[in-house]
C-alpha cells in the first residue's frame, strides 16, 4: 500500500495506517536528512524521486487541489520533515498547528521569521516575526488603526467606497468580481481608515504581488518601494498634524526616536500585503460559494449571523495564507517524534482548517456546522491584526453588492485558485451577469 504514487516516502506513511507501530512509523515520518540521502542510494529512480520533484517545495506547488491533496496524505503521520528550502518541518493537524500558534515559547517567530526561506537581512515584519515582548508594542501600534470606534467611524465610508467601486461596473451587466470588485475594495478601504489619500489601487496590488511572489533580497527592494507610496504624507503630517493614524505613525517613537524611513517601509508593508490580499481573497471565496444559492443569499442578508457564519466558513474552506513557519526555541515533542531545536515548522492553517478529525465533510462549503473555531485568520498572539476590518469589509462589499445588483449570477461553475508560493491563495476570477444598472 502506498499513500503518495511514486513517493519515497509511501511506505512510511502507510507505516502508519498498517499498525507497524506507532513509535516507529512516527519517526519515519519525520524522516531526517540521513534517512533520506540513504534512501536516495535506493535503485527506484523513481520511487526515490527528490522532496522538490515530488512536490515537498511548498514554495513550488500551484495546483491548490494537489496541495490538499498532500496535506491529507501529511495529516496520515504527526510529522513530518523536508530537505527543500534548508529543510523544515510539516505540521498538518489541527491540534497540532493550534498549539504551535499558542506556544511563542517553544515555537519562535522572531528567531527566523515566518517566510520559507528565512531572510531577515531584508529586516523583520513588525509584530508577525516578533516574539514577546517586542512583539507588544508593534502589534499594539498595528490595532491603534482598527479599534471598534474607528471601524464604527470608517463603516458608512466602506459603504460609499463599495458603491463607487459597484458604479464602475453596474451597467455593462457582466464583470469578473475578484478583478473588478474584490481586488480593489480592501485597498480603498485600508487607506480610508488609516487616513491615507492618492493612492493607486494598481500599485499597491503590484508591489503586494511582486512580495508575496519573490523572497530574499527581492523582498525588501519591494519594501522599500512600499515605504515610499506613503512617506511623502509621513512627512506631511508631520509638518501639518491631522486627526488621523497616519499623523499616529508620523509621531511614534522607538526607543526615542521617530520611525525611520526604512521603520516605515516594513510597518507598512504589513498592512498593503497582508492588510489586503487577505480580505480579496476571502471575498472571493464568499462570493464563489455564497451566490449561487438563492436560499443563503437571502439568509445572509436577513440574519447577520449568517452573514457572519459564512464568512467564516469562507476563511476557514480556502484559508487566503495557507501557511507561516517558525523556529523551534528547544527540543519539542510531538506524541513520539521530537523536533530538534532551531528547526524550522511549517504551520499548514489550510491543512488544519480540513482535518476530518475537527470538522465534518471538510471539503464542503456549510456556513451552519456547528463548530467552526478555523485558524484561517491564525491563532494566539499572531492572530491577523486586520481580521476585524476584513469582516466589515466582507460583509459590506456583499450587502451592497446583493442590493444593487439583486438578480446577480455566478456564470463560472467551478472556483479555481492563484497559487502564490505555495501560501498565498486567490480566486482567478468570479464572474457574474445582472441586469445593468444606469
Amino acid at each position: 500500500y502506498r499513500c503518495l504514487d511514486n513517493d519515497m516516502w509511501g511506505w512510511q506513511i502507510a507505516g502508519c495506517f498498517e499498525g507497524q507501530g506507532r513509535q516507529r512509523a512516527a519517526r519515519r515520518c519525520a524522516g531526517s536528512a540521513e534517512d533520506e540521502d540513504q534512501m536516495a542510494q535506493r535503485p527506484d529512480d523513481d520511487a526515490m524521486a527528490t522532496p522538490e520533484s515530488r512536490g515537498e517545495d511548498p514554495l513550488a506547488m500551484q495546483d491548490l487541489q494537489g496541495i490538499y491533496d498532500l496535506y491529507g496524505q501529511l495529516r496520515g503521520c504527526p510529522i513530518r520533515h523536508s530537505n527543500a528550502q534548508g529543510g523544515f518541518h510539516w505540521l498538518t493537524r489541527y491540534k497540532d498547528v493550534r498549539d504551535a500558534a499558542l506556544d511563542f515559547r517553544h515555537f519562535s517567530s522572531a528567531l527566523k521569521g515566518v517566510r520559507l526561506p528565512a531572510h531577515l537581512d531584508t529586516g523583520r515584519l513588525p509584530a508577525i516575526e516578533m516574539d514577546p515582548p517586542e512583539h507588544g508594542f508593534w502589534r499594539s501600534l498595528y490595532m491603534e488603526a482598527i479599534t471598534p470606534a474607528r471601524l464604527k467611524a470608517v463603516a458608512p465610508r466602506l459603504e460609499a467606497i463599495a458603491d463607487s467601486v459597484i458604479d464602475r461596473f453596474a451597467a455593462k451587466g457582466e464583470c469578473d468580481l475578484v478583478k473588478e470588485f474584490a481586488r480593489p475594495l480592501p485597498v480603498l478601504g485600508l487607506c480610508e481608515t488609516i487616513g491615507m489619500t492618492g493612492v493607486s489601487v494598481e500599485r499597491i496590488h503590484e508591489l503586494a504581488d511582486r512580495f508575496t511572489t519573490t523572497s530574499g533580497a527581492d523582498q525588501g527592494a519591494v519594501m522599500q518601494q512600499i515605504g515610499a507610496t506613503v512617506i511623502d504624507e509621513i512627512n506631511a503630517r508631520r509638518a501639518q498634524p491631522l486627526d488621523d493614524y497616519l499623523t499616529r505613525i508620523a509621531h511614534v517613537e522607538i526607543e526615542g526616536r521617530p520611525m525611520s524611513d526604512g521603520d516605515i517601509a516594513t510597518f507598512m508593508t504589513g498592512f498593503f500585503v497582508a492588510g489586503h490580499e487577505t480580505t480579496t481573497s476571502a471575498l472571493g471565496t464568499l462570493l464563489l460559494h455564497a451566490l449561487p444559492s438563492a436560499d443563503l443569499r437571502a439568509r445572509m442578508l436577513a440574519d447577520d449571523k449568517v452573514m457572519t457564519a459564512a464568512i467564516e466558513e469562507a476563511v476557514r474552506l480556502s484559508s487566503p495564507f495557507q501557511a507561516f513557519h517558525r523556529t523551534t526555541v528547544e527540543p519539542v515533542d510531538f506524541g513520539d517524534v521530537t523536533i530538534a531545536a532551531d528547526q524550522t515548522v511549517r504551520l499548514c492553517y489550510g491543512s488544519a482548517n480540513r482535518d476530518p478529525e475537527i470538522f465534518d465533510k471538510p471539503e464542503a462549503f456549510n456556513p451552519d456546522r456547528p463548530f467552526n473555531t478555523h485558524l484561517g485568520f491564525g491563532f494566539g498572539r499572531h492572530v491577523c491584526l486586520g481580521a476585524p476590518l476584513a469582516r466589515l469589509e466582507i460583509k459590506t462589499a456583499f450587502r451592497r453588492l446583493l442590493d444593487r445588483l439583486p438578480d446577480i449570477q455566478l456564470v463560472e461553475p467551478r472556483p479555481d485558485y492563484i497559487v502564490q508560493l505555495g501560501t498565498l491563495i486567490t480566486p482567478k476570477s468570479c464572474r457574474v451577469s445582472f441586469s445593468p444598472k444606469a
